[in-house]
């Protein structure tokens, strides 16, 4: 696996690859919400009650996110692969 904000990510991709993305997930106690973000992806955040569903939701806007934010990888067959990581500070 090589990591989407690496450098040669597109040359990786093209050569079947599969690309990881780094999220980071944080539990907001006021809100009681889980909360997903990602220095990868710019403009990813997204929010849900359970860590299943947050799942969901940023498995559906990769593909989006990526076409927006990494144009050259337009036209390149690629997997990608969420990679969560939950901050130790903040879940229940």
């Amino acid at each position: 696996m090589y990591r989407l904000k690496w450098p040669f990510a597109r040359f990786f991709a093209s050569l079947g690859f599969r690309l990881f993305i780094k999220i980071d997930v944080v539990f907001d106690e006021e809100a009681n919400v889980y909360v997903a973000t990602s220095n990868d992806l710019k403009g990813l955040v997204v929010e849900a009650e359970t860590l299943d569903e947050l799942k969901q939701e940023v498995a559906l806007l990769i593909p989006e996110m990526i076409s927006l934010n990494m144009p050259n990888l337009k036209g390149v067959k690629t997997s990608t692969f969420p990679l969560f990581e939950r901050s130790r500070l903040l879940h229940p």
